[in-house]
């Protein structure tokens, strides 16, 4: 069989959720299928980035870059089913959520969040149109959609009608690089970015349903009574930048909150293994990728118990309903206070994130993909 993988979306580099995916998801199956003959399609960006040493990977090289989206839209829509045909293509795997409609073969239509529905003021009108346009089409074009989460399955049912017997979910995973730093990259980290003390950890795009306003006021209120540590920020900006910056020049403790922007992936690690907690306060996610590598990291965990969140954390974290200011601060408290549960955490952490790995993320997606060839 000949699959092909629709990666015309991936900016490596960029896009840190769907430069992950392909990454680590195109590595998972070099090792986990050495039968079927794989072709990527990726964007011109995308070559230099892609490691494919299996023979039976291989990697076509369209005419688009991936950060053109009007072009790429174009070129994904009219010229993709024909890559596909010449070169003998016997089912696609639609990375972006997007299938082409003139693709005469069965897709896989891969969803990770349906966050447009939910927050479309995140989205750039173009873009939010395309996306509320073509993610229901592209359902109904494909044989099969893949969500990442229960939860997205959920919504994949609702806001773009797929039947659930047409869905499957496959979670995601942490990468085998978030582990526990040794005591001297911390100390080398928190010293490249002039981090001083014990801090709480939150990474998050300051998207409006990333509620940061809300943990910059809770850690403010327990640190100007009851903490001296600091809060440490990371993500870059986004629909709530300007309410994060507010809340943070309301902030008592403004001198103890840092916001570090975007991080590369090689300092996460030693953040996540320096913190005295990752907090996610989040009122929606997909899947929650930052609570496994924060576990992996042996990171305990505070998080929201909204959308997709307790099925990634399981029992392994401090679970509080972000809306309710007073289980919020609780739930901070309880964290903050008590070294034995922050262990107990730790060692519950890394049970659970060893329950999400991407040999068995490869392993579902070949086997929806081999349901609907």
């Amino acid at each position: 069989m000949r699959i092909g993988i629709n990666a015309l979306a991936w900016q490596p580099g960029q896009q840190a959720g769907v430069d992950t995916y392909l990454r680590h998801l195109i590595g998972a199956l070099q090792q986990a299928d050495s039968h079927n003959q794989y072709v990527i399609f990726a964007g011109q960006q995308a070559q230099s980035h892609l490691l494919l040493p299996a023979p039976n990977f291989h990697l076509i090289v369209c005419p688009i870059y991936g950060r053109s989206r009007p072009l790429r839209a174009l070129w994904e829509q009219t010229m993709l089913a024909r890559q596909a045909a010449v070169t003998g293509i016997d089912v696609m795997l639609c990375t972006g959520g997007i299938v082409p409609q003139n693709l005469r073969i069965p897709a896989v239509q891969v969803i990770h969040d349906l966050q447009v529905f939910h927050y479309p003021e995140n989205f750039r009108w173009i873009k939010r149109q395309f996306l509320l346009h073509m993610l229901p089409r592209s359902a109904r074009a494909a044989a099969l959609t893949v969500a990442s989460s229960e939860c997205t399955q959920g919504d994949v049912a609702r806001f773009l009608g797929q039947s659930l017997p047409r869905t499957s979910v496959v979670p995601l995973a942490a990468g085998a690089e978030f582990h526990p730093s040794s005591a001297q990259a911390i100390t080398h980290l928190k010293a490249k970015f002039n981090i001083t003390g014990d801090y709480l950890l939150c990474v998050a795009t300051a998207h409006h349903h990333k509620n940061l306003p809300a943990l910059v006021e809770t850690y403010s209120e327990i640190a100007a009574r009851e903490w001296g540590g600091g809060l440490v920020l990371v993500g870059q900006g986004g629909s709530g930048v300007a309410q994060l910056c507010a809340a943070i020049g309301n902030s008592g403790r403004r001198e103890k909150i840092w916001q570090l922007g975007y991080v590369d992936k090689d300092s996460l690690p030693a953040l996540y293994s320096g913190a005295t907690a990752l907090i996610v306060p989040s009122l929606f996610e997909g899947f929650g990728m930052t609570v496994l590598e924060a576990m992996q990291c042996g990171c305990p965990v505070a998080c929201s118990n909204l959308t997709a969140l307790p099925e990634v954390a399981g029992g392994a974290a401090i679970l509080f309903d972000p809306r309710d200011r007073r289980q919020f601060r609780r739930a901070l408290l309880q964290m903050l206070s008590d070294r034995h549960l922050r262990q107990r955490l730790r060692e519950k952490g890394f049970a659970q994130a060893a329950r999400f790995n991407w040999q068995t993320t490869a392993q579902k997606t070949l086997a929806a993909i081999q349901q609907v060839a």
